[in-house]
């Protein structure tokens, strides 16, 4: 584990300040649209916001699996698809933790401190997954989506999926986005 931090350690923490900056400029577009009274605009907002957030996710596990590419033809590294799952726990802890926190919540009906433990929680899930907002805040009948428990945990899987696909995607050399300004 030692090895596996002291190699992923920085990029785990980028994964996570590109989730911070998007999720404020997507909350921000958010009540932008939502002051405005236009739904399909903070849908549409939402959308966009989470396309950029998992693009930037994209070009910086795309390096990574690419400097493992590296160091594995030097035979420094063995090839490891663990790595990048490894790398989303270590990057998504605390929404992981933040969507616990809310789902303990809202199972027990905001019973005692947990009420108070799952709005904080609320709070904070809302600033660094912003992003998501416009998307959370559609109601299915008459029950919004942020009110269902799985939904917090849903949020973490598009990034789980890119981060996995362009880690395997850069060790393999395989660009569907021109990154270096290079060219193909």
């Amino acid at each position: 584990m030692k090895q596996f931090m002291s190699r992923y350690s920085y990029e785990s923490v980028h994964l996570f300040l590109n989730q911070f900056a998007i999720g404020l400029f997507g909350i921000t577009l958010s009540l932008a649209a939502g002051m405005a009274k236009n739904e399909g605009l903070r849908i549409g907002t939402s959308i966009f916001s989470i396309i950029f957030f998992l693009f930037l996710q994209y070009i910086a596990m795309w390096k990574v699996g690419a400097g493992d590419r590296v160091s594995a033809d030097l035979g420094k590294l063995k090839k490891d698809y663990s790595v990048p799952v490894k790398m989303w726990l270590l990057s998504n802890s605390l929404n992981l933790l933040l969507a616990l926190l809310i789902s303990l919540a809202i199972w027990f009906n905001g019973a005692g401190p947990l009420d108070s433990i799952g709005g904080f929680a609320s709070v904070v899930k809302l600033i660094i997954e912003g992003m998501y907002t416009g998307i959370l805040a559609i109601r299915v009948g008459e029950v919004p989506l942020n009110s269902l428990w799985f939904m917090h945990f849903i949020t973490t899987l598009p990034a789980l999926a890119v981060i996995f696909a362009a880690y395997v995607l850069g060790f393999n050399n395989i660009k569907f986005f021109k990154t270096d300004g290079k060219k193909q």
